[in-house]
């Protein structure tokens, strides 16, 4: 299990800001400008408040679009850099030091921070980010969670499979491995990192074992989860996180729907607005109607 630092939410907007502006100011000159920590506010508490978590290697840059689209809908919004993410250096071997506690210490200090900007909490998040909005939705008493091609399982392996895979990642030495070994570097965008620690990648896989198996017995707290993924998604096991959706359905009152879009490239980022497989004018509207309530998604079954 990971052990995760007590939740302190925040008790008013003007506490939020505050304890906001101090998480911003962690950044530094070693992270881009644009890839910093970033909070969308609409001058006080609003109905709602999101938390935008990225995915592995990336940073709050992935939600350069969506977070002013949500901001204009009149929800306050908190996008945090994840620790090691987002330096001026891409190639940075600072990665290997990701563990999972340092990231759901990080995520759940956001989510405390969007209890005193909204009544309501939203957590959305993709890949890394996903697994970790799935994390919030079990445990934390937020209002919605939305994780997006959540990363429960590598590829198109079983559970078990990519379990063992962690297991034998994390006892080997670290490596680097290019996301695409035609263009290294040139990856876009780029202001992601080109290449991902094996360490970091097993550290999201602890986070997941904290999704998918309480779930076999436990219901999560979260009052609704809507979780959305690529059917052409070639990075993750899609049955994987049905299968969750499934456990949670059999034990949760609260509503977990499950939304597989088929309409879609085969690519993981869907979220992410540049780049040659973009699609975010199919999916934003999606998240959209979710967010604003909407029963556009079938539950799951």
């Amino acid at each position: 299990m990971v052990a995760a630092a007590p939740s302190r939410p925040a008790g008013d907007y003007a506490e939020a800001c505050r304890r906001a502006r101090a998480y911003m100011e962690r950044d530094g000159e070693a992270v881009l400008p644009e890839a910093r920590t970033a909070l969308l506010e609409c001058g006080g508490r609003t109905p709602l408040a999101a938390v935008l978590l990225h995915g592995l290697t990336n940073n709050p840059a992935q939600y350069c679009a969506l977070a002013p689209l949500l901001q204009a809908q009149g929800i306050n919004t908190f996008v945090p850099r994840m620790p090691e993410h987002g330096y001026v250096d891409r190639m940075t071997p600072n990665l290997a030091c990701l563990t999972a506690e340092m990231l759901v210490d990080a995520a759940g200090e956001a989510v405390d921070i969007a209890a005193g900007l909204g009544e309501r909490v939203a957590v959305l998040g993709i890949s890394m980010g996903g697994v970790l909005a799935a994390y919030f939705g079990a445990h934390r008493r937020v209002d919605l969670a939305i994780p997006i091609a959540p990363d429960f399982a590598l590829l198109q392996l079983p559970y078990g499979a990519s379990r063992w895979i962690e297991r034998v990642g994390l006892w080997l030495p670290n490596f680097f491995l290019w996301w695409d070994p035609r263009v290294k570097q040139k990856l876009v965008p780029h202001t992601a990192y080109p290449r991902f620690s094996t360490h970091a990648l097993m550290q999201t896989l602890r986070i997941a074992d904290d999704v998918v198996i309480p779930a076999r017995t436990q219901a999560p707290l979260a009052r609704r989860i809507v979780t959305i993924v690529n059917r052409a998604d070639p990075a993750v096991n899609n049955a994987v996180a049905r299968d969750v959706c499934q456990d949670w359905c059999e034990r949760s009152e609260g509503r977990i729907e499950y939304l597989e879009l088929h309409d879609l490239p085969e690519w993981h980022d869907i979220i992410e607005p540049r780049g040659p497989h973009a699609c975010a004018d199919r999916v934003y509207p999606r998240l959209l109607d979710v967010l604003a309530g909407g029963a556009g998604v079938a539950a799951a079954t």
